[in-house]
């Protein structure tokens, strides 16, 4: 098959978006037992996943619960503690790039024990060095604040608070499971962030969700306009995170982020056509370092808590709970350990960066090559996407999706894949 027709063959594929790999058993050949090797890593970021929420949102592909008791809170935190000091003892000599604290929802513990997280990161950080452009970030929801908690978050040294609204239309979220936003509220919340010394308050929307419109998504623009929140992340609904199809055509959901993009670079937002953050400042990308090194760079991080992923320049893992059924069930005090490892070739590693870059709608032609992707394969691919108008040169050795391309980005991304087949 030519690389055209392989193009035409998946335009229309809704498994290709920014997930990697399609299915888990792609990856069975590669599985090992034991941790994922660390060895000589000098860039790393951590990523700290808490599973408890208030609410459970149909939308949602991570794994979390219904927020359970304060014992059962600290408990889980006290073991995802623990299993920080062990890989510390055990790798050396890296540069702290990034944390991001996410979930679920960290916030929805109790205050006590949301004290006890922001311990427990600040034991984390206890002997590392990080890198000037260090730049933490925790999740939260509005209906999960309070006071206490962003004080604490900010003695703690978060300075970026990530807050899901997802969409202004209530009757669009209340079809997810998810309760509706109150304006007044997220209003005084983000105004008491800002005072307590959180710098930068990101809001994450989606589109494709059932029920959106034109109309709603100008609802959720003019809502933008009134919070004025530094940042804005624009998700759209994969197919894996839903038993049901995607309610929208590739394109419809192009029509729907293009009605995004323009309404935010209107409002005095910065964000190139394709990718999915937006902020206010021009030389900020809009999202944490964590998020910048792993979607930007490629670069190495550890995962730690249930499910959580981690990728090295030896492969990819996945921790304990990953595909439990009951995530209640997986809750244990003996560790969150790499129970999916997988030591991947460097096809399989220039893919999963691939997949990832898809959010930013842009790629390292260099980091792909250190990666290990064979030049003449990468040439050939490039060039056909050159010459059809899917992607373009950036600066320096990136390469970004076109309005063209972005129509099926899935496809083209998808091009760099192994081998193509």
């Amino acid at each position: 098959m030519t690389t055209a027709e392989l193009y035409e063959s998946r335009k229309d594929d809704p498994r290709l978006n920014t997930s990697y790999p399609l299915h888990p058993e792609d990856w069975a050949k590669y599985r090992v037992e034991g941790p994922l090797p660390f060895n000589d890593e000098k860039r790393l970021s951590f990523y700290i996943h808490i599973p408890f929420c208030r609410q459970l949102c149909s939308f949602c592909e991570y794994t979390r619960m219904l927020c359970p008791d304060e014992c059962l809170q600290e408990r889980y935190l006290l073991t995802v503690a623990n299993d920080i000091g062990h890989f510390k003892e055990q790798n050396h000599g890296f540069t702290l790039m990034g944390c991001d604290i996410g979930g679920g929802t960290p916030t929805a513990m109790s205050e006590k024990n949301f004290l006890l997280l922001m311990e427990v990161y600040g034991d984390a950080l206890e002997g590392l060095d990080r890198s000037d452009e260090y730049e933490p970030s925790i999740e939260a929801t509005f209906d999960t604040l309070s006071e206490m908690k962003l004080a604490g978050m900010v003695d703690a040294g978060f300075k970026r608070l990530s807050l899901g609204v997802q969409s202004a239309c209530d009757s669009i979220v209340q079809r997810h499971y998810r309760a509706g936003n109150d304006e007044r509220q997220m209003g005084e919340w983000i105004a008491m962030a800002w005072e307590t010394g959180i710098k930068k308050i990101n809001l994450d929307f989606m589109y494709g969700l059932q029920g959106q419109d034109e109309a709603a998504i100008r609802q959720d623009l003019e809502l933008i306009k009134r919070l004025a929140p530094q940042q804005v992340t624009l998700y759209e609904l994969r197919t894996n995170m839903l038993a049901a199809p995607i309610p929208f055509s590739k394109e419809e959901l192009y029509a729907q982020y293009a009605q995004y993009h323009d309404g935010l670079v209107s409002l005095g937002y910065k964000g190139r056509f394709g990718q999915n953050t937006f902020s206010m400042d021009a030389d900020d990308y809009g999202v944490s370092s964590y998020l910048r090194e792993r979607m930007i760079n490629g670069a190495s991080y550890k995962g730690f808590g249930m499910s959580a992923q981690s990728m090295s320049r030896a492969g990819v893992s996945y921790n304990v709970g990953k595909l439990s059924k009951n995530p209640l069930e997986a809750l244990n005090d003996s560790g969150y350990q790499e129970e999916y490892t997988y030591l991947l070739p460097s096809k399989e590693l220039a893919a999963k960066y691939m997949a990832i870059s898809a959010y930013n709608g842009s790629f390292s032609v260099n980091r792909l090559l250190e990666l290990g992707i064979d030049k003449d394969f990468l040439d050939e691919r490039l060039g056909f996407c050159l010459s059809h108008g899917h992607l373009s040169k950036g600066e320096n050795d990136r390469i970004v999706v076109t309005k063209t391309g972005f129509a099926h980005y899935g496809a083209v991304f998808s091009l760099f894949f192994g081998d193509g087949n």
